[in-house]
């Protein structure tokens, strides 16, 4: 049974590893862990160095374009974690029957971050996105 109990610590994520994308009123918000029994799909969005001297605003109505556009990817698992300069949006459920769905739905929570950050509610992690390398994980 000890032995069980060492291997289900592996499973448990490194909570500074696993940062946010987001700030709440002033909070990072709490990354979703990956669980293999719920369907979501993350849109990852990958812009510019230049964009850093843009404000949060900006960035995500950049983000949201790209996704409009459909230069983004769909993954499993969020990109934001291995790659900077990207932005990673989860879209959860499985009743998204097309990448042109998953696209819209994850649109439709960039304007919304995008709203929440005219009204000062949200923040980007600018620290985890314009990092200069990726962080090697302990």
């Amino acid at each position: 049974m000890q032995g069980q109990d060492q291997d289900m610590d592996i499973l448990i994520p490194d909570i500074q590893s696993m940062q946010s994308m987001f700030y709440f009123d002033g909070e990072l918000l709490p990354e979703p862990e990956y669980d293999p029994r719920q369907v979501s799909n993350w849109v990852n969005v990958f812009i510019e160095p230049r964009d850093s001297k843009s404000d949060d605003e900006t960035l995500m109505r950049t983000v949201a374009a790209y996704i409009r556009t459909s230069t983004a990817t769909i993954s499993v698992h969020a990109k934001h974690h291995d790659h900077p300069l990207c932005v990673s949006i989860k879209v959860p459920g499985d009743y998204h029957s097309s990448k042109a769905s998953i696209f819209a739905a994850a649109e439709l929570q960039a304007e919304y971050y995008c709203q929440e950050i005219r009204n000062g509610r949200v923040r980007i992690n600018r620290t985890l996105l314009f990092r200069r390398e990726v962080q090697a994980r302990e």
